[in-house]
This record gives C-alpha cells, sequence and structure tokens, in this order.
C-alpha cells in the first residue's frame, strides 16, 4: 500500500510539472483569460466614461499594470495581481514578455504603441526597474525634474512623438507634473488594411440612427458584398461580423451590432462568452455571402481618468501616497498619481490589397444584410493569441 501511495505521488508530481513546464505555449495558455477578463471589465468602464464613442487599448493598460507590479510589493501588489490575474513565477513573466514583444514585432506595420514611465529624479528610480521595463517592447523609463514642468512635458512628448513617429505629438501638460511624483503614458495607434478593402465608388452618404430609431446625423457609408464570417450570438445580443485586417487572416475586427439593447452593454455581455467559442461559432457556420454597410470613421480618445476606473476595479493603493508600497522602483515614497493613454484609429476603404476590390455589386436570394447604420461596438483581435488589441464603440456620427 505504501509503494503504491508513493507511485501516485510522483505521478502527480510529473503531471503537474508537465502542466505547469515554463514555455512560450503554457505562457500563452495561462495569460489568455486573465487578459480577455480584464479587457472587458475595463472596456465596461471606458464605454460608459466616454459616452459609447472611443477606441482604447486594453492590453496596453494591462501591460502598465505588468510592469507596476514589478516595483510593487506587499497589498499593493495583491491588489494588482487580483485585478491582472498575471503569472507571479518570474520566468513566467519573461515568456509573456516575449510573447507581447513578439506580437508587436510582428504586428508592427498596423499596431504601434509608446509607454512611457514619468518619475521625478529626486525620487531616484532603481537601476532594476527601469532595465526590466524597458526589456518591454515601446516602454520608456525617464527621470525628469518635476520642478521644471514645462520642460518636463517637453522630454516626456518629445520621446512619445519619436516613437510615435510624430502620429501623436501631445500625450503630458506641464500641469500633469504639479503635485505628482509618478507619471504613466500610453500611446496607440492602429492602421490596418482590409484583406478586402472596400471600393470608394460605392460609398454613399447615409443616415445613421439611434438604438431607437432616432436620426442622429449622417455618415460615409462604406459598402461591399463579399464573403464573410457572421453569426447571431444571442448570448450577447448581438450580431457579428469578421472582416480581416490582414492577409494572412492574423488579426481581424469583429464589429457587433446589437439586435436588443445598446452598444453599451456589449462589453458587458462579452463576459459570458470567450474570444475562442467566438471563432468556433464562425467555423459550424462558415462564410456566408455578406450585403456590408460601415460607416468610414476616425476616433481619437484620451482617457485620462484611469486611475478611478482602476480604483473602480480594485487596484487602489498604487494611488495613494500614504498606502502606495512601490519599494521595487524607488526607495523613497513613490504612488502613480496619474495613468492616461490616447488611442487612435482609422476606418476607411482603401488598403494595399486594392487589386481584390471588386468593380461591381452583385446580390442574389444568398446575401444576407449586415448594416451599421446604429451604434455598433469593435474588437480588434490578434487571434494567434486572442489578444484584444483595441477595441471601441460608434455612436456619434460624422462625415469623415
Amino acid at each position: 500500500m505504501m509503494f503504491r501511495c508513493f507511485l501516485l505521488i510522483n505521478l502527480f508530481l510529473l503531471v503537474s510539472s508537465y502542466r505547469y513546464s515554463c514555455s512560450h505555449a503554457s505562457a500563452l495558455k495561462l495569460m489568455k483569460r486573465p487578459a480577455y477578463e480584464f479587457s472587458i471589465k475595463i472596456l465596461d468602464r471606458v464605454s460608459h466614461e466616454t459616452g459609447g464613442h472611443f477606441v482604447f487599448s486594453p492590453m496596453s493598460t494591462w501591460l502598465q499594470l505588468m510592469i507596476l507590479s514589478d516595483g510593487a510589493r506587499g497589498r499593493t501588489l495583491n491588489e494588482i495581481w487580483k485585478v491582472t490575474r498575471h503569472h507571479r513565477m518570474k520566468c513566467f513573466r519573461r515568456k509573456i514578455r516575449d510573447i507581447l514583444n513578439l506580437t508587436d514585432k510582428e504586428l508592427k506595420l498596423m499596431n504601434k504603441r509608446s509607454s512611457v514611465i514619468v518619475v521625478d529624479k529626486l525620487m531616484k528610480v532603481k537601476r532594476r526597474f527601469k532595465h526590466e521595463s524597458e526589456k518591454h517592447n515601446g516602454v520608456k523609463v525617464l527621470s525628469v525634474d518635476f520642478s521644471e514642468p514645462v520642460k518636463a512635458a517637453d522630454k516626456t512628448n518629445a520621446v512619445i512623438e519619436s516613437a510615435m513617429g510624430g502620429l501623436i505629438t501631445e500625450g503630458v501638460y506641464p500641469t500633469d507634473f504639479n503635485y505628482t511624483v509618478l507619471l504613466m503614458m500610453d500611446a496607440t495607434y492602429f492602421r490596418g488594411d482590409w484583406k478586402f478593402p472596400f471600393n470608394s465608388a460605392y460609398t454613399t452618404v447615409k443616415p445613421f440612427y439611434s438604438h431607437l430609431g432616432k436620426h442622429l446625423g449622417d455618415v460615409k457609408m462604406m459598402n461591399q458584398i463579399s464573403y464573410f464570417n457572421l453569426i447571431d450570438i444571442p448570448l450577447i445580443k448581438a450580431r457579428v461580423l469578421e472582416l480581416p485586417c490582414s492577409k494572412d487572416d492574423r488579426v481581424s475586427m469583429l464589429v457587433f451590432l446589437p439586435t436588443e439593447g445598446t452598444a453599451f452593454d456589449i462589453f458587458y455581455s462579452l463576459n459570458a462568452i470567450r474570444m475562442r467559442a467566438i471563432f468556433n461559432l464562425y467555423k459550424q457556420k462558415r462564410m456566408q455571402l455578406v450585403n456590408v454597410k460601415l460607416p468610414r470613421f476616425k476616433i481619437i480618445t484620451d482617457v485620462d481618468t484611469l486611475p478611478e476606473l482602476l480604483y473602480d476595479m480594485g487596484v487602489k493603493r498604487v494611488f495613494y501616497p500614504n498606502l502606495a508600497d512601490l519599494k521595487g522602483i524607488s526607495d523613497y515614497g513613490v504612488y502613480a498619481s496619474l495613468m492616461s493613454q490616447i488611442s487612435d484609429i482609422e476606418v476607411i476603404e482603401e488598403g494595399i490589397t486594392a487589386k481584390f476590390v471588386a468593380e461591381f455589386l452583385v446580390t442574389d436570394k444568398k446575401t444576407v444584410s449586415f448594416n451599421a447604420d446604429r451604434p455598433f461596438a469593435f474588437l480588434i483581435v490578434d487571434k494567434k493569441t486572442e489578444m484584444i488589441l483595441f477595441a471601441g464603440s460608434y455612436n456619434t456620427p460624422s462625415l469623415y
């Protein structure tokens, strides 16, 4: 009997060791669910904060918190961990960093990010924290003189402008450096090319309505008929269209058109379903001939209330000077006083694959309609990692 127990114990250790071996594949598997759940929760809050017209990169904020956790200790670290559910083992954290860096590298032509951590030079940032943080692609740790706010803002914005290729030039302002010691500024943009671009010849001005049918204004409505993945998901009360953003189908925009309720409800409802489940439903349904009508749009969103939104999610101590324990960043009393993100997205007809544009529109009885002439939500997803790169909703029409 004792011999049998010994074998069982060793078998259990062997299986556990295999299951949780520190590898790229296991780190990705352990990252997917926590990152998705965090993304949905913060998107729901950003949606309400912005009135439902916004674009936001949830993974950028998840990464900001991951970096803060490297410098956090005690209860401050526990609060961040409970919200992000990042892995606590250093090996897995390195693997997750490698996954994020590789994703940035592979998607650099469409997705760009710059994350700047600015600390008052009097706080003497620890070299190890700066070194480890800057191993993340696009992350820069600056030590500047907060007593000279104009120079501090100019130096920070110069780093952001250089990293973003001039697309975003002003992320912080001199007043941001008053009565503070640590700022975190994130700038992101997305410029993808449709696998099957829309032909601008078929873009026309059309009315855009509220979910109650009230005319809100006009939009330039793009139009094409082609084969796409389209499903109805009663669980989230939405019809979901997939528009591939790359030739290899790695990145897609999922457009959520509510069948009931409003676009506000979409992000909360997504708690009930996983990303993999959506793509599995697409496989079961198979592609359909769809008449797609989608507005042209450009959205730039500056979210400077992230501390309040994260506080609501459970990250609290890090924003209070008397409670924050960030001894891994500095031996002095450091706390995060400002976290913000500027995101930029543009959705238009053109793309490098314009040769695939149809020369005419043909419909038949098998064609189904997807007409985004009322508020809708969208996710831009990396299907390889199942990460939500960007997300947002559109409910304020304009003739862009």
